[in-house]
């Protein structure tokens, strides 16, 4: 087999088995329900290896939900016995149809982990697809998603990128509005959330509290309500009394935070337009937002909290404590965006990195350049195969 697409039921599902039609390529569409069956086999599976495939599930539970004590190691234990059945469902697919790579959504979830775990011990290369960085287009990557993914960190490389400037659409740039939650729908309609802005803000986006993003790639801010402390003291500490922080509850994010509302003087929340409201402010401040993508198509400054594909030297400025942020923003006036290179940056993106089309609704090109990119993997497998078969290690 060419590539196994696994994913759970649902709209990415429907898209493997779309992609899976389509392609010129031996393929078969999986989920990943669980499935009762006797395998007496031994797992090539331990302790550690289980509770490092549970860790993120268990953990996003927890900060989405507010269960009793006793509920965790009960529904860790159910983790643990999902993750092994799993393992044993895949391993033994995996053994049968020979995939020469496995296609996944995300990857950070418990299913996904499993496979993972299972592809790592294989050397079968796993591919990641994701929501692209790009507005209407998708991610796929060998290597991971957001701050894990392959896209270049060095600043020298992008200055030494070529690219031909070919007409771009404007719409290639257009911000898509995201809805607001159905729990927060009314409350986002609020007079309070649409005031004027201040003449002077620097705009902080929150994020989902429980994504992967704050989870995995956010050493040092953990929760929504440590970044408005973060924005607080640069409220209370920054030089510029006239400075203002504007900061918009993500519109995904279930939880709300009244009680932050009215806290300080110098910080407002806003649902207005977030075209508006990066247009508008000094700089944007976020911890690793898709907000911070958008901002550099604007070119607006951009500082970054967390760790981020974007935080690249020359690009953004990256921060890791309180006092540092500070000085940042003491110093806004000094620094703007550099243009050329960010342009660099978003070219290559656009015509390196990002499949164009949403997955949500696939077009030819679509189609065309997963097929080119998992064929130059297959290939590239192929040969790695070969050659291990063929020319063995010399032992010494």
């Amino acid at each position: 087999m060419d590539v196994m697409l696994v994913s759970r039921r649902g709209a990415m599902f429907k898209y493997f088995l779309l992609i899976s039609a389509r392609l010129d390529l031996d393929t078969k569409v999986f989920d990943f329900s669980l499935k009762p069956f006797l395998w007496p086999k031994k797992l090539d599976l331990n302790d550690d290896e289980i509770s490092q495939g549970i860790a993120f599930h268990l953990e996003r539970k927890k900060a989405k939900h507010n269960f009793p004590n006793w509920v965790w190691p009960l529904l860790e234990s159910y983790y643990r016995f999902k993750f092994k059945n799993i393992f044993r469902r895949f391993s033994k697919l995996i053994e049968h149809y020979d995939p020469s790579c496995i296609g996944i959504f995300n990857g950070h979830r418990l299913p996904e982990q499993a496979l993972k775990n299972i592809a790592a011990k294989l050397s079968i290369p796993i591919i990641h697809f994701e929501n692209g960085l790009l507005p209407n287009t998708t991610t796929f990557d060998p290597k991971g998603i957001n701050a894990g993914n392959s896209i270049p960190r060095e600043e020298e490389f992008y200055r030494n990128y070529l690219y031909s400037a070919t007409p771009e659409n404007p719409m290639e740039r257009k911000l898509v509005q995201r809805k607001f939650h159905r729990f927060k729908r009314t409350h986002s309609l609020a007079s309070k959330f649409h005031q004027y802005l201040p003449e002077k803000f620097i705009f902080v986006p929150f994020q989902v509290h429980f994504d992967s993003q704050i989870l995995c790639n956010s050493p040092h801010i953990k929760t929504m309500r440590e970044l408005y402390e973060w924005v607080e003291f640069a409220a209370l500490n920054c030089d510029d009394p006239s400075l203002k922080f504007v900061i918009k509850e993500h519109p995904s994010d279930p939880h709300r935070y009244d009680d932050l509302y009215k806290k300080s003087q110098r910080i407002m929340f806003s649902n207005r337009d977030t075209s508006e409201l990066i247009k508008k402010s000094e700089a944007v401040v976020t911890i690793n937002s898709s907000v911070g993508m958008e901002s550099l198509f604007l070119n607006k400054r951009v500082i970054v909290l967390g760790m981020a594909c974007y935080a690249i030297d020359g690009i953004t400025k990256t921060v890791t404590s309180k006092t540092q942020l500070i000085t940042e923003l003491n110093n806004i006036e000094s620094w703007q965006c550099d243009l050329p290179l960010t342009e660099k940056f978003i070219a290559y993106l656009r015509n390196e990195y990002c499949i164009p089309q949403t997955w949500y609704s696939p077009n030819e090109e679509h189609i065309s350049e997963i097929q080119r990119r998992f064929k130059a993997i297959i290939d590239n497998t192929s040969v790695t195969k070969f050659k291990d078969e063929n020319f063995p290690a010399v032992a010494h």
